[in-house]
């Protein structure tokens, strides 16, 4: 039997990463592209077979699957692991998706919404960017949906959201087991959801330790390099500094580890450094992180929206997992 060719095999046949290919073949609107790039994949998955599942107009009209993604916008690593899991997803099932980017303005919602009734979608996946409190337009009920990293402020409907709480309390747990003592941790957006979720979290569990040192031990950020680098430095000049930094997210910790240097510090040994989301460049930085289950969540919300079932009103939390490499690994050295 033919292997099935997927989009990560045209990824690296073409040479471009495995986001262009899913844009590209998914004809995301308002994304650049070079038109090179563009045809070179366009070809390279012809020549390679790829087929995205049966075409439509194979289909009886009754047997069509089709489906929308609604999301608000693509600009980073994030949304477009959410669309490549669903299409992956997709290919398998012989799903068709139709994806509309909204840019988190309303009409463009309810631009894409009248075009998904015309077409007669079986269904909408609305989804985020970011872990976020949202308000749909209200046309989106008249629809079978499924929310995706998000949820509206009521808990109504169907949503598929990452354990941000359950990620915070992992972090923590993981410094309290390395014997640290002197736990901070450095916020993103304070405003953001994932910022308070991930926040309470390490605070239940320095709590349950009795370890929690107050605000002192709190610096916020913009998410940023340079902010969670000054963060970092204003930590690290208290009278009783750290001897481990939570940090919100790994280009934090990138910041972080970089004050710590500065400082004289050794990482781990004099501090332990640990991020969130498992960005690429955190395993060649060593930076222990807590994944985004972006993947696996984005699969399970499309399959309960194909599922058929009620859905009713539900969030479905996906666990993500602590990744523990060099930047919290070594041993707390014994003081002599």
């Amino acid at each position: 039997m033919k292997k099935r060719v997927k989009m990560v095999d045209i990824a690296r046949a073409a040479d471009v990463s495995r986001t262009s290919v899913s844009l590209i073949l998914n004809q995301v609107p308002g994304v650049r592209i070079a038109e090179a790039t563009r045809q070179r994949v366009l070809q390279v998955a012809r020549d390679l077979g790829y087929t995205p599942g049966p075409a439509l107009s194979a289909l009886e009209p009754d047997r069509k699957r089709v489906y929308g993604v609604l999301i608000n916008e693509i600009s980073s690593a994030y949304p477009v692991d959410l669309i490549y899991g669903m299409q992956n997803w997709a290919d398998a099932q012989g799903v068709q998706l139709i994806i509309q980017v909204s840019d988190g303005v309303t009409d463009h919602e309810m631009a894409a919404l009248s075009l998904f009734e015309r077409i007669g979608v079986a269904g909408i996946v609305y989804a985020s960017t970011f872990s976020a409190i949202v308000s749909p337009p209200e046309r989106l009920k008249a629809f079978r949906h499924v929310m995706l990293n998000c949820r509206r402020e009521d808990r109504t409907g169907h949503s598929v959201m990452p354990a941000e709480r359950h990620g915070g309390a992992l972090a923590a747990q993981h410094l309290i087991s390395l014997g640290r003592r002197r736990i901070a941790t450095i916020v993103g957006d304070p405003w953001q959801f994932a910022s308070r979720e991930r926040l309470s979290g390490y605070h239940r569990e320095l709590n349950k330790a009795g370890l929690n040192l107050g605000s002192q031990y709190e610096e916020v950020s913009d998410w940023g390099h340079a902010s969670g680098y000054a963060a970092a430095m204003r930590l690290l000049g208290l009278p009783q500094p750290p001897d481990a930094i939570f940090c919100h997210n790994d280009i934090i910790a990138r910041g972080a580890l970089q004050a710590a240097s500065e400082m004289g510090l050794h990482t781990p040994d004099d501090l332990a450094i640990i991020g969130y989301d498992d960005r690429e460049f955190a395993k060649d930085l060593g930076i222990s992180s807590v994944t985004l289950p972006y993947l696996e969540m984005a699969e399970k919300a499309l399959s309960e929206l194909v599922d058929g079932k009620p859905l009713g009103d539900r969030v479905l939390s996906i666990s993500g997992r602590l990744l523990e490499r060099a930047s919290t690994r070594a041993p707390i050295r014994e003081q002599g």
